[in-house]
């Protein structure tokens, strides 16, 4: 199994797929590289990176603090292992906030920044209230009853489902809640005029508590598109796969970062 590797640090596990313009998947807190199993259908244009953040499925655990800075660089790590140079990096739900964090901290590795719903702080009520469950629950031993939650919200499909249960199982607990722990206390708002590569926002359209975010990204980042999946809440990847993969598609071809076809 692939493992982006370095001395002090701990292995982070990846799969890649396909090939042309390189995209790294940062999925929330738990549930991994699965996250993206959907997203299997831009491979015919890109290379698609999926891994799962330290402490999560596969990774290995460390008995380090962690950090939001730590995380941005696990997914330099990661790329670098790919020898990718400069990617596009996608982010959903706390995923978005590593890649915000990874966009603003290496810009010269980002060629477009793609975050599904996606925020720059928790300051929402119902946001806030959801990552301190994910505390508890981690904190008290419910991961069981965690993971099965976490699948069953993300997958309609029982076998896909019981894929995401098993791997938010080899999770470990109490990094889990540092991560979230983590994304509760993180905040880009006074950095995101840093972020100067191309951003598109993607929502579900019944993802209410999250829309109105979109303002600050709107008003302080250059080049920004926003755009709502209808009848969709926040699970955008796994319940709305082939209107979010169109949309992705689209927007990279707008923004020219798919990679040319090769001459035969």
């Amino acid at each position: 199994m692939p493992f982006a590797k370095e001395r002090h640090q701990p292995s982070i596990y990846y799969e890649t797929i396909g090939k042309g313009t390189t995209i790294i998947f940062i999925p929330p807190p738990g549930v991994g590289h699965l996250t993206f199993r959907y997203q299997v259908g831009l491979m015919d244009k890109c290379k698609l990176i999926t891994f799962d953040i330290r402490g999560d499925g596969r990774s290995d655990r460390s008995s380090e603090p962690m950090t939001m800075t730590q995380l941005a660089y696990d997914v330099k790590r990661v790329l670098d292992a790919n020898r990718v140079h400069k990617a596009v990096i996608c982010g959903y739900s706390n995923g978005a906030c590593i890649a915000q964090e990874f966009a603003i901290t290496y810009p010269e590795r980002t060629a477009g920044l793609m975050i599904i719903g996606g925020y720059f702080a928790v300051n929402s009520f119902f946001l806030e209230k959801e990552y301190q469950l994910g505390i508890w629950a981690a904190k008290n031993g419910l991961m069981t009853i965690l993971a099965a939650g976490l699948a069953k919200n993300h997958f309609s499909d029982p076998q896909a489902a019981d894929e995401m249960y098993r791997e938010i199982k080899r999770t470990d607990a109490q990094m889990l809640a540092e991560q979230y722990h983590v994304g509760l206390h993180y905040s880009s708002a006074d950095r995101l005029h840093q972020i100067k590569a191309p951003l598109l926002l993607i929502y579900g359209a019944h993802d209410y508590y999250v829309h109105a975010y979109q303002h600050l990204f709107r008003r302080v980042v250059e080049d920004v598109e926003v755009v709502y999946v209808q009848g969709t809440k926040h699970q955008v990847p796994t319940k709305a796969p082939h209107e979010c993969n169109a949309l992705m598609r689209d927007w990279m071809r707008r923004k020219h970062l798919l990679l040319p076809k090769r001459k035969a």
